[in-house]
């Protein structure tokens, strides 16, 4: 992978990075490739730009993952695709579309109706990438099922929590329609910041799921070693957890760089 989406994956998505850095060099390559997807997807999903940008874009994606299947391959020209390309089949476009299609929602702003459509987009975007990131380092067989879907929820999840203010913004915040109601609340009131006590109270069940997966990760015990560049960093979302506000419209606080490279270090070298 080129520099430009190293430094854009070390700066905006650090703690998967720094994992992906435990890889061999041939499966790093396909970490960050696939990693670099998620960060240009999210990028235009939570832009402010109007629908109809958000969604020409998120169809340019659809379309250049679609055409690395083609016969022979198209590459269109971004460090991103071109590295998708190099996957030599370990991951094909149809596994890829699931991350984009779940981008679509948040361009149409469409509320979360309750907690199963908020665990159907996380499994969707953090599931998928947890799955395909054990397959790309050659782990599945090495992670139990359950470990990898609570993996993903755990870090999906908390990710989404930790994020709340700018996804308030954008109309999906996770937070079920089913929970706000009974709050005597509505998804209107997330964009302008309002009835944060409330709101505080509906994402209660999203926390407690949150919270559930990760003891699920942590009653696994150590992760197989070749696992830990894949889905380590999601041993980090208890952490985050943790330091949630308890205002769902403050800003969460972000992990002090040196520690999170000393946990991640610890990790990889004994799995816990």
């Amino acid at each position: 992978m080129g520099s430009e989406i190293d430094s854009l994956l070390h700066n905006s998505d650090p703690d998967r990075y720094l994992c992906a850095l435990f890889a061999q060099p041939d499966q790093r390559a396909g970490l960050l490739a696939l990693y670099g997807l998620d960060h240009e997807l999210a990028r235009v999903a939570l832009s402010p730009s109007e629908s109809l940008i958000g969604e020409m874009k998120l169809t340019w994606w659809r379309d250049a993952v679609a055409d690395l299947g083609a016969s022979p391959p198209k590459v269109r020209r971004h460090e991103v695709t071109e590295g998708l390309a190099r996957l030599g089949g370990r991951i094909e476009p149809a596994d890829l579309m699931p991350l984009i299609e779940a981008r679509f929602d948040d361009i149409s702003a469409r509320p979360f109706a309750d907690l199963e459509d908020v665990l159907a987009y996380v499994d969707a975007t953090a599931g998928v990438l947890v799955r395909l990131s054990l397959r790309l380092v050659d782990a599945t067989d090495s992670v139990s099922p359950e470990l990898a879907l609570a993996a993903g929820r755990a870090w999906g999840l908390t990710g989404l929590l930790r994020a709340f203010p700018q996804r308030a913004r954008i109309g999906r915040a996770p937070v079920g329609a089913d929970e706000l109601a009974r709050q005597d609340a509505t998804p209107a009131m997330l964009a302008q910041g309002l009835g944060a006590e409330k709101v505080a109270a509906a994402r209660q069940p999203v926390i407690a799921t949150a919270r559930a997966a990760c003891e699920t990760v942590r009653a696994a015990g150590a992760l197989p070693a070749q696992a830990v560049p894949a889905i380590g960093y999601c041993r980090l979302a208890a952490t985050y957890l943790d330091r949630l506000p308890d205002g769902p419209y403050q800003i969460a606080a972000d992990l002090n760089p040196l520690g999170r490279r000393l946990r991640l270090t610890w990790l990889a070298l004994t799995g816990r």
